[in-house]
């Protein structure tokens, strides 16, 4: 019988699989890459008051007919954030409800993610203004920092405060509604989150802070009891105690807050009503987010008794300077190393400071 040769067979192995190769190179339709997709935005609105109704909406144009995840990003000096999600309706639509409760000017956009059969897409970005619903006293510039170097918190995190009223005058409740209408200002005015974590034991710039202590605390004392110097020329000191070497969003280097409050002397608050309480509590948390002194007696931040003529608002250049400070200014990045930060005073309601 003869002996019949195996390299035809190889050869046959070896045809096929090109066979193989050429078919899985030329794949169909329903395999091929993800489908472009397109985004449209409107702004219903490009200025508004705090709390007022502004949408961004559009649609998501894509060749399938599933709801697509879309986000709503705000540009601030990081970078964007996200500050809404959704999906759209299987036709496209979407609609967003714009955060307007804090006062900026930036640029907002919506985002479409990518899926496997879909690409993702961004939409054209539309610039907002939130402002506020009263005319500001006195020019913007009249604005100073408390640090040498914009130091401020870090305006992307939530801070806590809370208050000590053990001593509190002229009592608790009047001080409790004071402060609480404060942080909800600056909150406006900076867009930085304050959660109230309580009543305290802690006592405010004691440099014996805890791990459980609120990142603001607010209390009482008097001169004599404290080395704060809350002398006939001073109502009350507020700042922050500890800070850390951070970067900012453009990458220099500044001193980030760790830790601050108010200390009040309880003898100079007890004379004080409602109004006049808050209206020295509005220029000492100035201080604790990073505002110094101005000569500009139509600021809340000057050191003298006229800021207890001022309307219970921040006024243009207190607002313009918190601006500086706040979430708009971007995210802090911490570096290693500490230091101690000096405070500031105000003046008591019956006295000019020194």
């Amino acid at each position: 019988m003869r002996r019949l040769s195996r390299t035809p067979v190889l050869a046959a192995v070896a045809m096929l699989g090109t066979g193989a190769l050429t078919v899985s190179l030329l794949a169909s339709p329903a395999e091929a890459g993800p489908r472009r997709t397109r985004v449209s935005a409107t702004l219903s609105a490009t200025a508004t008051n705090p709390g007022g109704a502004v949408t961004l909406s559009g649609w998501v144009k894509d060749k399938g007919k599933q709801k697509r995840r879309v986000v709503l990003e705000q540009k601030i000096a990081s970078g964007w954030r996200t500050v809404g999600k959704d999906r759209s309706a299987k036709g496209g639509a979407y609609a967003f409800t714009v955060p307007t409760d804090w006062f900026y000017s930036t640029r907002l956009r919506a985002r479409v993610k990518p899926t496997r059969k879909h690409r993702g897409s961004v939409s054209k970005a539309h610039r907002l203004s939130v402002v506020p619903a009263y005319t500001p006293l006195g020019s913007p510039d009249s604005w100073e920092t408390l640090g040498r170097s914009r130091d401020r918190w870090n305006p992307c995190r939530t801070l806590t405060y809370g208050i000590n009223t053990s001593r509190a005058t002229p009592d608790a409740g009047t001080v409790s509604t004071g402060i609480h209408n404060t942080m909800a200002l600056v909150s406006q005015a900076t867009g930085v989150r304050f959660r109230f974590a309580g009543e305290t034991s802690s006592n405010p710039l004691d440099r014996t802070w805890k791990r459980k202590d609120p990142d603001i605390i607010f209390g009482w004392t008097t001169d004599a009891e404290t080395k704060l110097d809350l002398g006939p020329t001073t109502a009350a000191r507020g700042g922050y105690d500890r800070t850390r070497r951070a970067r900012d969003a453009r990458g220099k280097a500044i001193w980030e807050a760790l830790d601050g409050g108010v200390v009040y002397d309880l003898t100079d608050t007890a004379t004080m009503n409602a109004t006049e309480f808050q209206q020295l509590t509005l220029h000492e948390v100035g201080h604790v987010m990073g505002l110094g002194h101005v000569s500009a007696p139509d600021q809340f931040m000057t050191p003298g008794v006229e800021l207890y003529s001022l309307p219970l608002v921040y006024q243009a250049g207190d607002l313009n300077g918190f601006s500086k400070l706040g979430l708009q200014a971007g995210c802090t990045r911490p570096v290693r190393f500490h230091r101690r930060a000096s405070l500031q005073r105000v003046a008591p309601l019956a006295t000019s400071l020194d």
